[in-house]
C-alpha cells in the first residue's frame, strides 16, 4: 500500500509543478497569405505586451518581403485567449471613425488557445460587432469600407496580462 501512496504523491507533485506558473510562454502566430499563397508569420507578443507590424513604415518584418497592400487572408495559430488583433488599411493601425482610416477590423480570441481556418480578410466585412467568426474568434468592432481586398497595411497584436502566480503561503 505504501508504494501506491508514494506514486500518488509523486504524480500529484508533478501535476502541481506543471501548473505552478513556471511554464514558459508558448506564444502563437498570426499568419498572413497573399494572392500567390506566399506566407508571413507574425509572432504574438508575450503576455501583457503589444506589437504593431506596419508594412509601410519601413519596419523589418519577419517575412522578408513587402507586404503592404498584399495580405488577402489571415489565420491564427495557437493564439492565447483575450488577445486582440487589429487588421487595418492605415499605416499606423488606428481604429478611428475617420473615413480615411477605414477599413479596419478588431478581433479578439475567446478561448485558451485559438487556431482558425484560413479566413479571407474581405469576408470580415460580413460580420457584426460581437459576432463569432469561428470558434474562439470574435469580431469586437470594425469600420467598413467598399475596398477591403488586398489593402492591409498594418496588424497590431495585443495580449492580455498573464494571470498572477498563486501564493503558496497559507
Amino acid at each position: 500500500m505504501k508504494p501506491i501512496r508514494a506514486i500518488t504523491y509523486g504524480v500529484l507533485l508533478t501535476i502541481g509543478a506543471a501548473y505552478s506558473g513556471t511554464a514558459t510562454f508558448a506564444g502563437g502566430t498570426v499568419i498572413l497569405r497573399d494572392n500567390d499563397a506566399d506566407q508571413c508569420n507574425l509572432p504574438v507578443p508575450e503576455p501583457g505586451q503589444e506589437k504593431t507590424y506596419s508594412f509601410v513604415n519601413g519596419e523589418a518584418l519577419p517575412c522578408g518581403k513587402d507586404w503592404n497592400d498584399k495580405a488577402r487572408t489571415f489565420q491564427l495559430g495557437e493564439v492565447p485567449s483575450a488577445t486582440t488583433v487589429l487588421i487595418a488599411t492605415n499605416r499606423n493601425c488606428w481604429n478611428t471613425s475617420m473615413p480615411e482610416d477605414a477599413p479596419w477590423f478588431l478581433l479578439k480570441t475567446i478561448k485558451k488557445l485559438t487556431s482558425t481556418n484560413i479566413i479571407e480578410i474581405a469576408y470580415l466585412a460580413s460580420f457584426s460587432e460581437n459576432q463569432i467568426i469561428e470558434p474562439g474568434l470574435q469580431m469586437v468592432e470594425f469600420k467598413r469600407s467598399d475596398v477591403n481586398r488586398d489593402k492591409i497595411s498594418c496588424i497590431r497584436i495585443k495580449t492580455s496580462a498573464a494571470p498572477p502566480i498563486p501564493s503558496t503561503a497559507p
